[in-house]
Order: C-alpha cells, then structure tokens, then sequence
C-alpha cells in the first residue's frame, strides 16, 4: 500500500490525473496580478491544474503568491513549480503550507531531495485529512535525454514516492534551437517514459505544445499536458499580455481538440 492510498484526496487526484485526460496551465507571469488573471481565464476555460509558475514564485516571492492564489481559487488544483534542486523538504513544506496540492522539483536534484519532498508530503497529509498533496518530478531535456536516461530518471523518482513525472523540453534550449522545438524529440522522449511508468503515475508533457502535437500524444495514451505561453499555437510566442477572454478561447480550443482526438 503506498502512501497515496492512505489519503484519501491525495489518492483521488493522483488517479484522476493518471487516468483521465488533464490540462495544466503554465502561469509563467512576472506580476502577481497579472498572473492571476491569467490563472482565472484558463479556470474558465476549464484547466484541471492551475501552475503557479517559476517566474511568478521568484519574482513575486513564494510567501505571497501560493496563499494569493489559494485565496483566488479555493476549490482548484494548485501546483507550484519550484524547479528545486536542493532543500525538496523545506520547500516542499512551504509550498504546502501555503495551501498549493502540488509541489513540482526537478529531478536533476536527484532521489535524496525527492524523497525529502515526499517525507513533508506525508507529514503534510496527515495533518490534513481533505487536502490532497503530491509530489511531482520535472525530468529536464535535453539535459537529461536520451530516452534511456529519461525512463532511468523516471524509474528512480517512482521508486522514491512521486506521485508524477513531467517531460519537460527547457525553454532555454527551445529558443536556442528551435529544430529541437520542431521535431520529434519530445513526444519520442515523453512517450519513452509514459510506457514505461504511465501505469504508475502521471506523465505529463511539457515546452511550448501545440495543440497539433498534444493530439498526436493523445493518441498514444498520454493523459497529461501542460499548456504554455505559446497557448498551444504552433509558435514559440507568449501570450500572457492578451486580454484575459482571448486567453480564455485559446485555451478552451486546446482542450477541447485534443479531447475531441
């Protein structure tokens, strides 16, 4: 029996999010306000999972935007993507203090930080009987490529508690080389990783989606996209300054063509 079992709305979401298809959105913002009108147009749109992203979380402080997003959205799925490399137990404690479900670390900071996050995780768990918390692991491209490297990082962050894995292409090296961006690179790494712990946890695919390519994973039984600035356009081009109903039909198109298969 694993930790998840035990906790009833962790459990609850960690099935849903391995089982059903779900979109998060990236709320790669460097303004509180403005994140969180973004947040609030995809919820309209309907995102399962509303991403407090990194830029937010440094540039505005941890402290003020998880409870502000919580205060914002009391009933939706948080996640706050720390890209921790280090100190996964105290952050890990911080961004469940301040009320977020989801803690996302990168794995590059390997199993010692991970099971770190998810000893909090537990500890968190048991103080509170209806919030669901989970831990997520963000396995990095390229730097962490090829496949087998991938499915090895995905193995030993499984093994160590998470609840999740993120295949996540780094936006630095898809502007530097927008070939990367362009081919087959991530869906072949993602999928890699889907069969081999799909059956486990959820995998979720990450770095500038378009709607094209989300439909084509969709296809093969993935379950898990994270949409970005792009808001799943077939560019690399943010879009965050867009009044929030525009974001608001951007985003339901995604969801609702890549449900629709």
């Amino acid at each position: 029996m694993t930790a998840a079992t035990t906790h009833a709305p962790s459990a609850r979401l960690a099935e849903r999010l391995r089982t059903r298809l779900t979109f998060q959105i990236s709320v790669d913002t460097d303004n509180l306000p403005q994140g969180l009108s973004v947040a609030a147009a995809a919820e309209a749109a309907g995102i399962t999972i509303i991403e407090m992203g990194t830029p937010l979380l440094k540039f505005e402080g941890v402290l003020n935007v998880v409870p502000a997003f919580r205060r914002r959205f009391p009933e939706a799925v948080l996640l706050a993507d720390m890209k921790t490399m280090d100190g996964g137990g105290g952050e890990a404690d911080v961004v469940f203090s301040g009320g977020a479900n989801i803690i996302d670390f990168l794995a590059l900071a390997g199993e010692a930080s991970a099971r770190n996050a998810v000893a909090v995780r537990d500890q968190h768990r048991a103080r509170d009987p209806d919030l669901a918390r989970l831990v997520f692991a963000d396995i990095l491209l390229p730097q962490q490529g090829p496949a087998q490297t991938a499915v090895d990082t995905a193995r030993r962050m499984v093994d160590a508690g998470v609840d999740g894995v993120g295949i996540h292409l780094q936006a630095d090296a898809r502007a530097a080389d927008i070939s990367l961006w362009e081919s087959s690179y991530l869906p072949d790494m993602a999928e890699a990783v889907f069969n081999a712990v799909g059956a486990e946890v959820s995998v979720q695919v990450v770095g500038g989606l378009s709607i094209a390519r989300a439909k084509a994973l969709a296809s093969k039984g993935l379950k898990a996209f994270v949409v970005s600035g792009n808001m799943g356009q077939p560019d690399l081009a943010a879009r965050y300054h867009l009044p929030p109903a525009e974001i608001e039909a951007l985003i339901e198109r995604f969801l609702e063509d890549v449900t629709a298969g």
